[in-house]
């Protein structure tokens, strides 16, 4: 069996070493977890008797550490940063490990060196977070905001470079891992940092008064929790803390909230313990005081975004509850939320609280952080079966079918297991599915294609067989999830972490980390259930998509009843024809596409109006060329387009107008086309120009073998709709059916 050699040389890279706080309590384990390792940074000024949690190691810092003045104002030399780091000497190390929330990612790797990237953050001030970081350091405008913007700009531009020499990120939170995805489009794994629960001990016999503490910098939104307090005279707040907004906490403070301002450790950790419930109204990478709060057995009240998802329990099952949420950082919402904690018909346990905070002890962390390094380490140096992504998630249901299952997420090539250890592997942790892939049609169109037009009108190809396609059993509301947003690994990872630690439901986690929509579940749930979902889709064109956003009106019902209408003809693509322009035809097209999308048949919308194509607007999509390119004899970037709001639905755009569009129709590339199209997908619906404009239209209804025609009341002319319709007949176009359109 295959054995990568372990890591002997490792270098640990930490940004500056100034005191012993959170990122710095990292490095610790870090350096317990490889206590043979070297330790960088680009400062230490660590004094001889803070040195305990390294084991006495001082670190190999740069040319910064001598810089003037830098002991004090080290941060100032921030621009220099980048290149001091850069001067860090690693290629004799096999694995290097950066612990990172500036620069310290930014090191210099060989080929055969290992990077795992331990990230607190990306440069915060330098991304996100820029304009709030002016703004409170006063340089919005002037020169020196000019100034700090050219810095950093240059720092995000080095900042994006430098993620590729690094091999494996691995988030602090799943909060941080979406940021990372965000900014550096690459995956993350999740392993909270650790937390010290065991200097707090569990205190079940609780006082009545509320606590939150915390360094008063603006967005902690100390002053909005003095202010919801001092509106609930009937319940008492003790503020702990200091910062540059004890002012406004002093000046919000009512007779019933008491500011005792900067405390030791001791006497933080006695009123965590007596405290009631612990109030949090931060959006913190990850907030490590809520923990600490639970470890005493205290419940926290804490606002609903960032880390605080994944630290508290605030929904799920009532008997493992550690908190409750707020959705607002507003006095309002505050003030809803400790009336809602009062009311809790189960008691949050002080034990629960314990419980749950022992799961982010230093141990827990060195566990978790080796095994990602071990997998990544494993994966970096090719052994079988190794994956840096460890994802859990239902299995699906298969399906007998006659072709490849559009409905079903297509899996990743992996080496299939023996029989004797897929009897030993647990049923509830199959690999994660991934997206399913689109159909590559262009290699065979391509193969097809001539450069000299046939003039003569195609008849329709023959149809293969019709797949039947059985009523698809439920599938996990994840796997439904994932076709309506681009899931990735990372995120789904991430969502079953939430799901665990919180107790929810798979759908609850994903709308907690943002990840989903509670429109996204209701859409998930009414396609594992069959029936009609109402989709917002004001970002769409003018295209009245009354299938999707009135399932239950009479319009929506009259498609269906068309859609009955089709589904009892022989199965070939359907043109959607009218004689004349602004008679609903693309209207038409868009809606019947749908249906046939809900019905769970993968459908494709080919705009066929290379004069003058709409399909691009109706659905709200940035315009690219596709079907001209084909029918060119060239390669598209992208053939179809898809929405996250429609599964199910393909859409072909046109592109640019060619100058030739009858030719292009005409020749026997656009027949190959369709019967491509016809072998990839259940349906296929063909928009097409107005009738009395051209021979398009009649063309591609020749070469379809199907057609809907389309008149509007009060403005089709009866006369046009006969020519149309004796036209079609001179052609092998069967007529499925005559729409009265009053759009």
């Amino acid at each position: 069996m295959f054995s990568p050699p372990r890591p002997e040389r490792v270098a640990i890279v930490h940004e500056w070493l100034v005191n012993h706080a959170g990122s710095e309590k990292v490095v610790e384990q870090l350096l317990q977890i490889y206590p043979q390792a070297d330790l960088y940074a680009v400062v230490d000024f660590l004094g001889p008797g803070e040195r305990g949690f390294l084991g006495g190691r001082v670190a190999r810092t740069t040319f910064i550490q001598r810089l003037p003045g830098a002991r004090r104002r080290f941060r100032h030399y921030l621009p220099l940063m980048p290149l001091a780091v850069e001067q860090h000497d690693l290629s004799g190390y096999d694995l290097i490990v950066s612990s990172s929330h500036a620069v310290a990612k930014g090191v210099l790797t060989g080929p055969d060196q290992l990077h795992v990237c331990y990230i607190h953050s990306p440069i915060r001030y330098a991304w996100d977070m820029q304009h709030q970081y002016l703004r409170e350091s006063g340089m919005a405008r002037g020169l020196k905001g000019a100034f700090a913007r050219a810095m950093l700009h240059y720092m995000r531009l080095w900042d994006s470079r430098t993620a590729a020499g690094v091999d494996r990120f691995v988030a602090n939170s799943a909060f941080i891992g979406r940021r990372v995805r965000k900014v550096y489009r690459r995956e993350a794994g999740v392993v909270h940092p650790p937390v010290d629960v065991a200097r707090f001990a569990l205190r079940a016999d609780k006082e009545d008064f509320y606590l939150t503490a915390s360094r008063m910098v603006p967005y902690k939104r100390m002053p909005m929790i003095v202010e919801a307090f001092a509106r609930m005279p009937q319940r008492r707040l003790v503020v702990i803390g200091d910062g540059p907004d004890m002012d406004k906490v002093r000046a919000a403070a009512g007779p019933n909230v008491t500011v005792l301002g900067f405390q030791d450790d001791a006497t933080l950790i006695d009123h965590m313990q007596r405290a009631r419930a612990f109030v949090f109204a931060a959006e913190e990478d990850f907030g490590i005081t809520p923990v600490e709060a639970q470890a005493c057995g205290t419940p926290v009240i804490a606002y609903g975004r960032g880390g605080s998802l994944e630290t508290v329990r605030g929904r799920g099952d009532p008997a493992r509850r550690t908190g409750v949420f707020f959705d607002a950082q507003t006095p309002e919402a505050l003030i809803g939320a400790v009336e809602a904690f009062e009311a809790l018909p189960v008691p949050i346990a002080p034990e629960t609280c314990r419980r749950h905070a022992e799961d982010f002890a230093p141990e827990r962390f060195r566990e978790r952080f080796a095994a990602e390094v071990e997998r990544a380490w494993a994966a970096f140096h090719g052994e079988p079966g190794a994956t840096t992504v460890p994802v859990t998630a239902p299995e699906p249901v298969p399906r007998a079918i006659s072709r490849p299952d559009p409905n079903l997420i297509s899996m990743p090539d992996v080496p299939a297991p023996s029989p004797a250890a897929a009897a030993a592997a647990p049923a509830s942790t199959p690999p994660a599915p991934t997206a399913p892939a689109e159909p590559d049609i262009v290699p065979a169109v391509l193969a097809a294609w001539q450069p000299r037009p046939d003039p003569m009108a195609l008849p329709p190809q023959p149809a293969p067989a019709a797949a039947v396609v059985p009523a698809h059993p439920a599938r996990p509301i994840g796997e439904l999830l994932r076709t309506l947003r681009p899931l990735s690994d990372g995120d789904i990872a991430h969502i079953l972490v939430v799901q665990r630690r919180m107790g929810l439901r798979f759908g609850e986690a994903a709308v907690a980390l943002d990840l989903a929509s509670q429109a996204d579940v209701l859409r998930a749930l009414s396609m594992q259930f069959n029936y009609p979902c109402a989709l917002d889709l004001s970002r769409f064109g003018a295209g009245g998509l009354v299938v999707a956003t009135d399932p239950h009106g009479a319009q929506a019902e009259a498609f269906r009843e068309l859609r009955s209408r089709i589904l009892a003809g022989p199965r070939v693509p359907l043109a959607v024809l009218s004689p004349d322009r602004g008679d609903g035809r693309t209207h038409v097209a868009a809606n019947l596409a749908i249906t046939f999308s809900q019905l769970g048949e993968r459908t494709v919308l080919v705009d066929g109006n290379l004069r003058a194509p709409a399909l691009h607007r109706v659905f709200g999509l940035k315009e690219r060329a596709s079907l001209s390119d084909l029918l060119n004899g060239r390669r598209p970037a992208r053939p179809f387009d898809r929405s996250a709001e429609l599964p199910g639905l393909f859409v072909m755009q046109v592109g640019a107008p060619p100058p030739n569009p009858l030719e292009l129709l005409q020749q026997p590339l656009f027949a190959v086309l369709l019967r491509e199209l016809q072998r990839e997908f259940d349906r296929v619906i063909v928009d097409t120009p107005p009738a009395r404009d051209s021979a398009d239209a009649r063309v591609i209804a020749a070469t379809c073998g199907q057609a809907v025609l389309v008149g509007r009341n009060g403005r089709t002319d009866a006369r046009a709709m006969n020519l149309l319709v004796e036209r079609l007949r001179r052609t092998r176009a069967d007529i499925a059916g005559v729409v009265l359109n009053a759009y």
